[in-house]
């Protein structure tokens, strides 16, 4: 009977311990499936920002338009979850796009994310609930943008749209059993679910004790009873730190437990056989410790597995992959912090926006192969001039990095500047359809002793009317654009 009360205790023990490893497995999946699909959603609202950027710069003239057309079909080639790029004019006639072919008589000024933005003022992106595309007649997500006019007036939307099937796709590859499932829900709609179903797509999940969870906790986990197929499984949940989408991973209760379950039988019946075997009692528990030993150190290898991916992918999240420097969204929350401390503690702050010159010719001329060399020893001759361990560089987007050089003041500021620019001189990289013949950068200073009226965005509106003042006074400068309140060089 001793036997029979321990080996009940022991059953009750593992049955815990296997629930928290699934739960902790469960967990981290979700922390990665959600790295991965907020990296996806990141690098089109980063598209978008750069479509609404060279709109904003440039006149909508049927030329600029069609020059824009094959950088919108290079950036859908080289995302793989991205769709297709458009652009609405303020009617929402379809001006430009990534498709091969289209009508022109097209118009979305329906699509309700049109309307949101036509009516909001708000430039943030707009993520959407799954819409059947009018281009390709398959399920995609809408990512959008507002466009402004130089007055603020409202201008057109720009659209990226995030394939379902390719996010089916991307959540089939996880190993979750036959009853398990993976969601991703935006305000409480699916915008995809594994298993898939069309008739999941855009659907409002009912009001439940698991919903109330979800809206009141950054993340966790769940054992409840699945609002959508009625399923009792384990949930583990994430939001995103960026957008308001949840992810959601979850094993079946019953699948999960089935080799503990089949255990636990075979343990049972040999603790029967044991007490009627006395003498080989001490082997079997040995053996079954073992097991177990085994089975934990497994899972914690498992464990160990998804922690380094996760550091691996948010390492991606911040990084450029071709310069190896920040990219912009490090940048931007850089920028903020760095920000805060220098109106806090009263010392200036500089930014140094930096654009390699004539990147275009440069390109056309020996290849898109040698513009990515060309920009990765730019970068390397960029970084190697700011030395102090708080100076910041960033990829800001294209052929635009930038610095951020905190307790900088103005001539501190432009001497980095001018350094940066004679290092990339040095390098002597030739550029045949430059006057130099080599290539060279152009940079726009802008500093700045923040008070509380001041915003991030001041020094970097500053610092890029600089780099278009260098700009346009020829090139292969450092220019400084004062503007009130800023510091003049």
């Amino acid at each position: 009977m001793l036997l029979l009360a321990i080996n009940a205790w022991l059953i009750y023990q593992t049955r815990r311990t296997e629930l928290a490893q699934i739960s902790r497995a469960n967990s981290n999946l979700a922390q990665a499936v959600t790295a991965q699909v907020e990296g996806s959603i990141a690098e089109v609202e980063h598209v978008l920002d750069n479509i609404v950027f060279a709109l904003e710069r440039s006149d909508l003239t049927t030329d600029s338009l069609q020059r824009m057309q094959p950088m919108l079909v290079s950036q859908v080639a080289a995302i793989k979850q991205l769709k297709g790029l458009f652009v609405y004019d303020a009617a929402g006639r379809w001006i430009v796009n990534s498709e091969a072919s289209w009508d022109p008589s097209r118009n979305n000024a329906d699509r309700s994310y049109f309307v949101h933005h036509r009516n909001n003022p708000s430039v943030r992106p707009l993520i959407s609930a799954p819409i059947v595309s009018r281009s390709s007649g398959e399920w995609i997500i809408p990512v959008s943008r507002r466009v402004n006019d130089p007055d603020g007036n409202f201008q057109g939307v720009v659209l990226g749209t995030l394939s379902v099937r390719n996010l089916g796709e991307f959540l089939n590859k996880f190993a979750i059993g036959q009853q398990g499932a993976i969601a991703v829900i935006l305000a409480g709609r699916i915008l995809v679910r594994r298993p898939f179903s069309e008739q999941d797509l855009g659907k409002r999940l009912p009001a439940s004790p698991l919903q109330t969870l979800f809206a009141t906790q950054p993340s966790g986990t769940a054992d409840a009873r699945s609002t959508v197929d009625g399923v009792q499984r384990i949930i583990s949940f994430e939001h995103m730190q960026n957008y308001p989408v949840l992810v959601t991973v979850a094993v079946g209760k019953d699948e999960a437990l089935a080799d503990w379950e089949s255990t636990s039988i075979m343990q049972t019946a040999w603790v029967i056989v044991l007490c009627m075997m006395v003498a080989g009692a001490g082997t079997f528990v040995i053996r079954a410790i073992r097991l177990r030993v085994q089975a934990e150190a497994g899972l914690r290898d498992a464990r160990d597995a998804l922690t380094e991916a996760n550091q691996r992918l948010a390492h991606l999240a911040q990084y450029d992959e071709l310069t190896g420097l920040p990219n912009r969204r490090y940048f931007d929350s850089r920028l903020h912090r760095a920000f805060r401390e220098a109106q806090r503690d009263k010392h200036s702050l500089a930014i140094v926006m930096i654009d390699v010159d004539q990147f275009k010719q440069y390109n056309d001329r020996y290849g898109h192969v040698e513009g990515d060399h060309c920009l990765q020893l730019v970068a390397d001759a960029v970084q190697s001039v700011a030395r102090r361990p708080y100076d910041f560089v960033a990829r800001y987007g294209g052929e635009e990095m930038v610095m951020l050089l905190p307790k900088t003041d103005s001539a501190g500021a432009e001497r980095v500047a001018e350094a940066g620019r004679v290092a990339v001189l040095n390098l002597r990289i030739r550029h045949e359809a430059s006057s130099l013949g080599m290539a060279s950068i152009s940079l726009g200073v802008a500093c700045l002793t923040p008070q509380a009226h001041d915003m991030p965005e001041d020094l970097i509106r500053v610092a890029d009317a600089a780099l278009y003042k260098a700009k346009r006074e020829g090139r292969n400068r450092v220019c400084i654009d004062p503007q009130p309140g800023f510091a003049a060089g």
